[in-house]
């Protein structure tokens, strides 16, 4: 079937739908439907984007916003969370990537246009907003959410005694100077080890993530390889920094959540041997989308290549594989079943204590190395 033919067919189905369907529907709806439809045939990750879910996106990658604090997405059944931001809202009540939303202030969601669940879960006047869920597990279940300043920081830094935490949520426009800026911190402290916590970061801005890789690795490292039947989007990308921590003993923690852009961030640094990736392993979207805007009608976010980790794995569908693996659940240090907040506090998270346990192992192997080394400097007396 050639383009004309095909461009004639699919506007006639649209036009006998208009015509003949039993129930009133607008010509917009049929004709994202039918981009949908296109789409919906490549991977589950193109997909039609409308101006206000577009506008969303791009702003979600800068600045601060007023909301609950969610990324969504619109599925058949309903509006997904796609992801959660760290220290929201949403996050402090629990919700999780994957929960449906099917209610919003006990209207349903079937019956509001994307525009109007944007307002509700964002800008709209009322400070608090009520959404019903469907979670597979557990059922469905109602929330009640106060809305808050979005502060889009996605780097955080803490430190467990001589060894650093630093945590990346998401890959924004201001990652790489929130890392920079982290590790210069971490480099005063004069830390043992550093743990890059990458666990439930779904990816972003791939260019900042590349560049976060580079911030650890030495020059004319491997980081990644893109793969296109485009040769303008097959590339290998190789380090051109120098470590900003010198060689500090590094881990990074990552699970089933670790995805895209994170992937490549753990990959590189794992198997150019400069971290040892501790926990599950990662969601596999070994892939790179471009997002293409559409004048007047939003945008198509479409997979453009698929990326290869530095020693040449597939990692779409297959995930990085961690070098340790720990499950991802905390245990109770307390034996009690109490959910009081000071057990909480209590609460061990095995893959952090696991890192730990080998940077300071790692530390004081180096430092042994070290004395051996000075004492065989020592002259011979005579």
């Amino acid at each position: 079937m050639d383009a004309i033919t095909t461009n004639t067919f699919i506007k006639e189905i649209i036009e006998e739908v208009d015509r003949n369907y039993a129930d009133e529907i607008s010509r917009e709806k049929l004709e994202i439907g039918a981009i949908n439809g296109i789409l919906g045939v490549l991977d589950e990750h193109s997909v039609y984007i409308s101006r206000d879910e577009f506008s969303s996106f791009a702003r979600s990658t800068r600045g601060s916003f007023l909301g609950v604090g969610v990324e969504i997405r619109q599925v058949r059944e309903g509006v997904e969370v796609a992801a959660v931001i760290d220290d929201s809202p949403a996050s402090m009540a629990g919700l999780r990537e994957a929960d449906l939303i099917v209610k919003i202030d006990d209207r349903d969601v079937a019956d509001m246009s994307m525009k109007e669940v944007i307002s509700k879960l964002s800008s709209d006047s009322a400070l608090k907003v009520k959404l019903s869920i469907i979670r597979s597990k557990s059922g469905k279940f109602d929330i009640i959410l106060k809305k808050s300043v979005i502060q889009l920081q996605s780097v955080k830094v803490e430190f467990i005694s001589d060894i650093a935490k630093l945590r990346i949520t998401f890959f924004n426009e201001g990652t790489v100077a929130e890392a920079t800026k982290a590790i210069r911190k971490i480099i005063k402290h004069k830390v043992v080890g550093v743990i890059l916590d990458l666990r439930n970061n779904p990816g972003g801005i791939m260019e900042q993530a590349i560049k976060t890789s580079d911030l650890f690795l030495g020059k004319n490292k491997k980081i990644v390889e893109f793969k296109s039947r485009n040769k303008t989007d097959s590339r290998l990308i190789f380090s051109n920094e120098n470590d900003l921590l010198h060689g500090l003993p590094m881990a990074v923690l990552m699970d089933s959540n670790t995805a895209s852009g994170a992937e490549l961030v753990a990959a590189a640094l794992g198997h150019n041997k400069r971290a040892i990736l501790i926990g599950e392993t990662t969601y596999g979207k070994g892939s790179l989308q471009t997002v293409i805007p559409i004048p007047g009608r939003g945008a198509i976010k479409l997979t453009t290549a698929y990326f290869l980790s530095p020693t040449g794995q597939q990692i779409n569908q297959n995930g990085v594989v961690p070098d340790i693996e720990v499950e991802r659940e905390p245990k109770q240090a307390s034996q009690e079943p109490d959910s009081s907040n000071e057990n909480k506090q209590n609460e061990v998270d095995p893959m952090v204590q696991r890192a730990i346990d080998l940077l300071k192992a790692l530390s004081a192997l180096n430092n042994a190395s070290e004395d051996s080394s000075n004492l065989n400097n020592i002259p011979a007396t005579q």
